[in-house]
Order: C-alpha cells, then sequence, then structure tokens
C-alpha cells in the first residue's frame, strides 16, 4: 500500500488496494447468515458470518445478532451448512 492513508482514499480506490486473501473461501457471499461448520479436526460450531473492516478482511465467527465483533474464522472447514439469514 503506497503513503496515502486509507481514511482518504475514495471507495474505488480502497477496492483497487483491498487484499482479500485474509478471506475464508467457504464462507465468502455468507456474510450476515448463521451457518454450522465442522472443523477440520470433527468440532460443531454454530454462529454468524462476520466480515472485518480494512485493507485486509476477514470472516468473524459471531455468536449472535447482537455481536459487534468476534473471533477470526479458520481458514477452512471440513463442512459448511448455510441455515438461515440472521441479520
Amino acid at each position: 500500500m503506497n503513503s496515502t492513508t486509507w481514511a482518504n482514499l475514495t471507495e474505488n480506490e480502497r477496492a483497487t488496494q483491498r487484499d482479500n486473501s485474509g478471506l475464508t473461501a467457504q464462507l465468502c457471499g455468507l456474510e450476515g447468515f448463521r451457518v454450522e461448520v465442522v472443523t477440520s479436526y470433527g468440532e460443531k460450531r454454530r454462529f454468524i458470518v462476520g466480515k472485518s473492516t480494512g485493507w485486509k478482511p476477514c470472516h468473524l465467527e459471531l455468536n449472535n445478532r447482537r455481536s459487534s465483533g468476534g473471533g477470526s474464522a479458520e481458514k477452512s472447514y471440513a463442512s459448511v451448512t448455510q441455515l438461515y439469514k440472521a441479520r
């Protein structure tokens, strides 16, 4: 990224500089949905898919609709099941 601060960029300029490599491919398009996942080590979890902001966003695991933040999602899951639109 160049020396221009992120806050001073237009949305089009931000889009060209945004690095989406931190996103989980299986969760793309499921932002705002409650999902059930099975992790690569067999654990089942349910959460709402969120997305962080900034130049390198990542998917977030939100516990409930009132959550304003959560832990970062894993890079891959054994399975992802879309349950319902939560937001």
